[in-house]
Parts: structure tokens; C-alpha cells; sequence
């Protein structure tokens, strides 16, 4: 059995994997919501990497 204090929220039978996991689904969708709004990357030039000339 699992001790009251273990969960101070009250709710001693939420899972904290399940907690998550539902964070994450939020992020994915807010995720895709973007990449509608957004436009494709490739109409983006890729950003500099390592060229150290402006340095």
C-alpha cells in the first residue's frame, strides 16, 4: 500500500507515467499545430554550422 504522502496532490492513484505521457501528447499536437502554421523548413536556409569566419 502506498503512504498519502507519497502523493500530496490527493490523488494517490494517479500514475505518473500516465501524467506524462498525456504532457507529451499535448506537446505533439501543439507540435503538429505548428508545423501547419509554419512554413516547410526547407524554404529556410540551413543555419551556419562551425563556419567561424565572421569571428
Amino acid at each position: 500500500m502506498s503512504t498519502p504522502t507519497d502523493s500530496p496532490s490527493g490523488a494517490p492513484d494517479r500514475d505518473p507515467v500516465q501524467e506524462a505521457r498525456e504532457h507529451l501528447e499535448q506537446a505533439l499536437a501543439a507540435l503538429d499545430r505548428l508545423r501547419d502554421v509554419l512554413p516547410p523548413s526547407s524554404s529556410t536556409p540551413p543555419p551556419d554550422s562551425g563556419g567561424g569566419e565572421s569571428a
